[in-house]
């Protein structure tokens, strides 16, 4: 019997999570995209091309996750909450970058049209025309449909950590790895199917922005964002859609009560998207179905998953 078994004290375990090597792998890919194609942005100090900036900062966060499983089980909560959800924070990263890429990738080619035919297929009019153009004179309407496409946010950021915080931290492990993996396809898709969306395709929109809205905190906030973000080549499927329906799902697995709360913000977060002309209504069918396929795959597949990564088991030093 060792030492340590003498004095009481359980060895520390060390166990690999399946999204650790997924944000490594995906990470790993747009190095060696943005090393390919440099010129996304403006250069960087002394000339340097801005690719080969951000492909550091990827390469840095392949490695970051490949040492997270590194932080032994028994890491203090704190620690063990930034082992657990640190991909979240990577959410605006991949997104950024997706789009700049797919731009160089294609040459701004964009598969707008494909998709705003399929609107006026289903309906006959564009809703993302329609739909602010009969409301966008009633301040309070403007500053909930911009209040919900923030709740975006707040239900991605928040609702993967519910049952963490509740002491059930291997259902949190389940919900970050499908975010994780729905990150990685959808992500992945923007770069080789780039829809730009209807506020960057119609030129008229273009031009008007948001000017036209009038309302609260919310809408001026989300006009400065627009300003000054671009985010185009990225509507197709509509990550606003598949999230707020994945967290919705994730709130239904948790505690149904919240049901009350995530059904509700779920459908104005999806109006949302329609009424700032953000994305197509087939956009909004493409997020449902990349949702409605994806999760109920990838939930039932990481125990098995998980399963091939056995707990690895290491003394401490």
């Amino acid at each position: 019997m060792d030492s340590q078994l003498q004095l009481g004290l359980a060895r520390p375990r060390y166990r690999p999570l399946p999204q650790d090597f997924i944000v490594a792998l995906l990470a790993a890919i747009f190095a060696l995209l943005s090393f390919a194609f440099p010129d996304t942005g403006p250069a960087g100090p002394q000339g340097l091309a801005r690719g080969y900036l951000v492909g550091a900062a990827f390469l840095a966060v392949a490695a970051l996750s490949l040492l997270f499983p590194f932080v032994p089980e028994e890491a203090p909560s704190a620690l063990a909450f930034v082992r657990l959800f640190f991909p979240q924070a990577l959410l605006v990263l991949f997104f950024q970058e997706s789009i700049l890429l797919s731009v160089e990738l294609f040459r701004g080619r964009a598969f707008d049209a494909v998709i705003a035919n399929a609107d006026y297929t289903l309906f006959g009019f564009q809703p993302s025309r329609w739909f602010h153009r009969a409301f966008d004179r009633f301040p309070a309407f403007n500053e909930t449909m911009f209040g919900s496409y923030f709740l975006y946010y707040v239900f991605f950021g928040v609702t993967p950590w519910i049952p963490f915080l509740s002491g059930r931290r291997r259902d949190a492990e389940r919900c970050m790895f499908v975010v994780v993996s729905m990150m990685a396809v959808i992500f992945l898709f923007y770069l080789f199917f780039r829809v730009e969306g209807p506020k960057y395709w119609f030129s008229d929109l273009r031009e008007t922005a948001y000017g036209q809205f009038s309302g609260g905190f919310f809408v001026r906030f989300f006009q400065r964002i627009f300003r000054s973000t671009p985010l185009y080549g990225a509507a197709f499927p509509s990550t606003h859609v598949a999230f707020s329906l994945l967290m919705t799902i994730f709130a239904f697995r948790t505690d149904r009560r919240l049901l009350w709360i995530y059904l509700p913000g779920m459908v104005l977060i999806d109006c949302s998207t329609i009424y700032l002309y953000a994305h197509y209504f087939t956009d909004v069918i493409g997020g449902l179905a990349a949702t409605l396929i994806l999760e109920p795959l990838l939930w039932r597949a990481y125990p098995r998953i998980l399963e091939a990564l056995r707990p690895v088991r290491r003394p401490s030093i």
